[in-house]
């Protein structure tokens, strides 16, 4: 599926590994995935925010849930923030036809 995405073609990646490479920093320093910091962050943004990650595997569904128990700080919260706010995200979600299914 990825393979189709825009955000996934090769040149997009290389724009974007900066965000990709701050993740994984942060992960290492809580013992975590780059993943479970994502999903950490997306839930310390509000309250109602619920994060619908799709997987089939059940050890990635695991290390999913293992996001609920990581407790990012408001500095770490805000390094993260800053630091996806001054990243050009490059890539379309999806391609036109299938951004046009979503209804957004």
């Amino acid at each position: 599926m990825r393979r189709n995405l825009p955000r996934f073609q090769a040149d997009a990646l290389d724009a974007n590994q900066t965000l990709v490479e701050l993740l994984a920093e942060v992960a290492r320093e809580k013992d975590a995935t780059p993943a479970q910091i994502a999903l950490a962050w997306l839930l310390a943004q509000r309250s109602w925010i619920v994060p619908i990650p799709g997987t089939t595997k059940i050890h990635r569904l695991k290390e999913n849930i293992g996001a609920l128990d990581i407790d990012l700080g408001p500095e770490e919260v805000a390094r993260i923030t800053r630091a996806a706010d001054q990243i050009d995200i490059q890539g379309a979600r999806y391609p036109e036809a299938m951004e046009q299914m979503t209804g957004l």
